[in-house]
């Protein structure tokens, strides 16, 4: 009961933080399989030491305008996590990611420790997570087109820190069950702020982020299992949801399409809000690698992105490739204590 009460107040505390927020991070079209990303809570859950490894490129076939520098945005993460030993059991886990993400002339790169203590509840495990650690934005002035040389702030980013570095908080809630997960988490709690150097002309700010996830394992007949996911961002003026399904055949191979739709304000010339961007998401993946249990350790992923409509871009496809491997934690659990009735004394 108290476990329940505890997540009650944590989901409150997590709904109020997405309050001020801004579809600022990374997107990623296997979210079902990077966890630790969206929410610390996840963070040795699964009982198992997992890494894994997403890098996706938007805008396939992309080619700047002549004369423009960049290149298509394009992101990186590596991420570990594992269950911690606590008298005899498995209490607690701890994560950590490396995330590199390119937009035109912004580079953002993360670096970020997850900490959960784990609950019994139920038939499934609640982790209760911290994320702590730092992001950073860097600027490269150089990759704009000026119209006007002498500008003031075009002066201030070429004199001031392109590169600046500030602390980075999260919390989550995840609830890891045989047949299903949820999760929920509030990210950039502290709403880390950049100025390049530039004091308050030039700002960019990492909003609160609200993260509600979950999915459910059906398994029909002996060979076939049907995981229908689902994924909601929000800021309670932007929302951004993901929802779809994988199919897995004899636990080896894996299909699924998901589709990604965004609510938020269109351009002024357009007027009003809608639909501002949709998806359709194709997923292909296998397993492969039998460790000692017999069971498959590594997993490959594929996604292929086609944005169908509400969307004016030179390109229209995406993909991301993922590679992720577990194994048994490196400590194993501890060895209990074995006493000989021999020497034995009944304590008082």
């Amino acid at each position: 009961m108290k476990n329940i009460k505890f997540l009650s107040v944590l989901i409150v505390f997590v709904c109020s933080a997405g309050s001020v927020f801004a579809q600022q991070d990374a997107q990623w079209s296997q979210y079902m399989f990077n966890g630790l990303y969206y929410n610390p809570g996840y963070a040795g859950v699964e009982g198992v030491t997992r890494f894994t490894g997403i890098v996706r490129k938007q805008w396939l076939g992309y080619s700047p305008t002549a004369g423009y520098g960049g290149t298509s945005p394009q992101t990186v993460i590596l991420s570990g996590s594992t269950p911690l030993p606590s008298e005899g059991k498995y209490k607690h886990g701890a994560g950590i990611y490396l995330l590199n993400d390119q937009l035109g002339p912004v580079t953002a790169n993360q670096v970020e420790l997850s900490y959960a203590p784990h609950f019994k509840l139920g038939q499934g495990t609640l982790g209760v997570g911290l994320r702590a650690g730092f992001a950073s934005q860097k600027i490269n002035s150089s990759q704009y087109q000026y119209v006007d040389q002498n500008d003031n702030v075009i002066g201030a980013l070429q004199k001031g820190s392109p590169n600046q570095f500030r602390p980075d908080f999260a919390v989550g809630a995840w609830y890891e069950a045989k047949k299903y997960y949820i999760g929920i988490s509030g990210n950039h709690i502290l709403n880390p702020t950049y100025s390049f150097g530039t004091g308050n002309i030039v700002q960019s700010q990492l909003k609160n982020h609200l993260y509600i996830t979950g999915g459910y394992r059906y398994q029909l007949g002996t060979a076939i299992e049907i995981m229908p996911t689902a994924m909601l961002q929000t800021d309670t003026k932007q929302y951004t949801w993901l929802f779809g399904a994988l199919v897995t055949y004899n636990k080896k191979f894996w299909v699924g399409v998901n589709a990604r739709e965004a609510l938020a304000s269109k351009d002024a010339t357009v007027g009003g809000k809608g639909f501002s961007n949709d998806d359709i998401v194709l997923l292909f993946g296998l397993n492969l690698l039998k460790n000692k249990k017999g069971e498959d350790a590594l997993r490959v992923g594929y996604a292929f992105d086609v944005v169908t409509s509400g969307a004016n871009a030179k390109t229209r496809t995406s993909q991301e490739f993922m590679l992720s491997y577990f194994t048994v934690p490196p400590w194993g659990l501890p060895k209990p204590k074995v006493r000989t009735p021999r020497y034995r004394h009944d304590e008082n």
